[in-house]
């Protein structure tokens, strides 16, 4: 028995016709027919019901399909493993992320990364967006997942690449007058009182929730609160301490609790409020494992 005779099985079993299974195979009829004998006098056990119209599997070949395929991949698999490590693909890839977005996706991008390339090992960084950008220009990040600048202040030695649209939330306490609303808008939101994420390494009046009150509602926002971590503005804001508007990425575990109400928040035409997300590195890419990484996700960056 040999993997060739195990894939020219397998390719008769899934066409249940010889002919059909051949030429996939690229190779004549009668050479797979002996090839399919021989794996079965090998076995001891026949596979294959045959007559001049149908080809069915036995009890036995049902089982050893199921077998044989899943050898064939684990074969396929190792290849390229071996191959990955030939190729000289190894290091470590340190990758920073925005506090709170950890609840989002990001575990399953980088957990297939991963499994592809298993000599990499990946590194991580958790902290705000100014932090992170001076963390990239310090190399002691690769890459970092993180909202865009509003203004498109991004350090003219970083690259960044749009990702999606975050859609914001108010996310306010039970009772709160505007809890049963379908949504609402920042000019609705001139009288409360804000909780804010800590904007570390920049000034408080460029924040974004700053800014989006300013140019969507026309106020700036009484903040009573400055926090450093998303779930300390959530307790802040479920014992009634004032209002936070946060991305989707940041709430979307706590859509249920008890305690929280989430509310849309919406421009004058309906359309949903969000923030730019994306990643970000350096343009002089220290680490030949960026490239990699970028390649893998499908940005181009040349």
């Amino acid at each position: 028995m040999n993997t060739q005779q195990l894939d020219y099985f397998i390719a008769v079993a899934r066409e249940k016709n010889f002919t059909k299974a051949a030429k996939q195979c690229f190779i004549s009829q009668t050479a797979i027919s002996l090839q399919i004998k021989a794996l079965e006098k090998n076995l001891g056990v026949q596979l294959l019901e045959r007559d001049k119209h149908h080809v069915e599997l036995t009890p036995a070949g049902k089982i050893y399909l199921k077998e044989a395929e899943e050898i064939i991949s684990k074969l396929s698999e190792a290849r390229r493993l071996a191959n990955i490590a030939s190729s000289g693909i190894a290091g470590t890839l340190t990758v920073g992320f925005i506090r709170g977005y950890e609840q989002s996706n990001i575990s399953t991008v980088l957990r297939n990364f991963h499994e592809n390339n298993p000599n990499i090992a990946i590194h991580f960084l958790r902290s705000n967006m100014s932090t992170l950008y001076e963390q990239l220009e310090n190399q002691e990040c690769d890459i970092a997942y993180s909202l865009l600048p509003y203004y498109g202040k991004t350090p003219e030695d970083m690259n960044t690449f749009f990702l999606e649209k975050m859609p914001l939330y108010l996310t306010i306490y039970p009772g709160h007058p505007l809890e049963n609303r379908q949504n609402c808008e920042y000019r609705d939101l001139s009288g409360e009182e804000f909780i804010i994420m800590q904007p570390e390494g920049r000034p408080q009046e460029e924040t974004e929730e700053v800014l989006l009150c300013h140019d969507r509602g026309g106020f700036i926002p009484n903040i009573i609160r400055w926090e450093r971590e998303i779930q300390t503005i959530l307790m802040s804001v479920s014992i009634g301490l004032g209002v936070a508007t946060v991305p989707q990425y940041a709430v979307q575990y706590y859509k249920d609790a008890p305690n929280l109400r989430f509310v849309p928040l919406v421009k004058s035409d309906g359309t949903p409020e969000t923030l730019d997300f994306g990643i970000c590195w350096k343009k002089e890419m220290d680490n030949p494992l960026i490239s990699t990484y970028l390649d893998w996700i499908g940005v181009d960056f040349r």
